[in-house]
């Protein structure tokens, strides 16, 4: 898959405007280079489901007790059809329950812990967003573009810059990155580099032996004598862990 680049969407449901911001703050102190986010502010909870953003949020932090109503009853309905955003409550009444995690909360925030506690909170929420999305930017000319990294089957070194291909394209995507830059963004993602002219994603390969390699789909490979010991060792690590 190749998009236009797509923000990571953030709910925050939640009536005291100074909370709020609280947690814009700390969200924003914590963004990569990689980030791209829009923030979305919603006052109630008829406000969350009844907005045209309610299914494409990828984070909602959502307060228990609302002007309208309890936050678990909301969440209820915003499940029947947003299912993938990562579902943060905040709150100082009670505790979960084990119908709240029916309902596939990642945390469960009280609203009277410290600030460093919140921020490691934010901080792992927002890892967890990336894990799961593991989209990285690249140029297509002049367009900024972004791949899911476990759609990728390899990358090959062209004249000017990369070609990228990808399991649902029959042609590959040239973008203007150098392989080597490729490669140090991606090898913490599963990548190995078996030639100068490719690097592949392990998660692709269906067999490989010191000569070459067989990827999904049915494209093989040659692997470069002087490249194989530190190919199979970063293969083998990424099949045991």
């Amino acid at each position: 898959m190749i998009t236009n680049v797509k923000y990571c969407r953030i709910g925050i449901c939640e009536d005291d405007g100074q909370y709020r911001n609280f947690l814009v703050d700390l969200i924003r102190r914590n963004l990569g280079d990689e980030d791209n986010i829009g923030i979305y502010f919603f006052a109630d909870g008829k406000s969350l489901l009844s907005s045209k953003e309610r299914n494409e949020l990828d984070i909602l932090f959502m307060d228990v007790e609302l002007p309208d109503g309890n936050g678990n009853d909301f969440v209820k309905e915003f499940r029947q059809t947003n299912t993938k955003a990562i579902l943060n409550f905040c709150t100082n009444v009670g505790y979960p329950t084990a119908d709240t995690f029916k309902l596939d909360v990642y945390r469960y925030i009280r609203k009277d812990v410290t600030e460093e506690i919140l921020e490691r909170q934010i901080i792992e929420i927002l890892e967890e967003y990336r894990r799961k999305r593991k989209l990285k930017k690249f140029y297509l000319a002049s367009e900024e573009i972004a791949v899911n990294i476990s759609e990728i089957l390899y990358c090959e070194k062209q004249k000017r810059g990369t070609k990228i291909h990808l399991l649902d394209q029959d042609e590959g995507v040239l973008v203007s990155e150098h392989l080597d830059n490729i490669f140090i963004r991606l090898e913490q993602y599963g990548f190995g580099r078996p030639h100068d002219s490719y690097i592949v994603n392990f998660e692709h390969i269906i067999c490989v032996n010191r000569k070459k390699l067989t990827l999904f789909g049915g494209s093989e490979m040659t692997i470069a004598p002087r490249k194989w010991k530190n190919f199979r060792e970063a293969f083998y690590q990424y099949i045991v862990i």
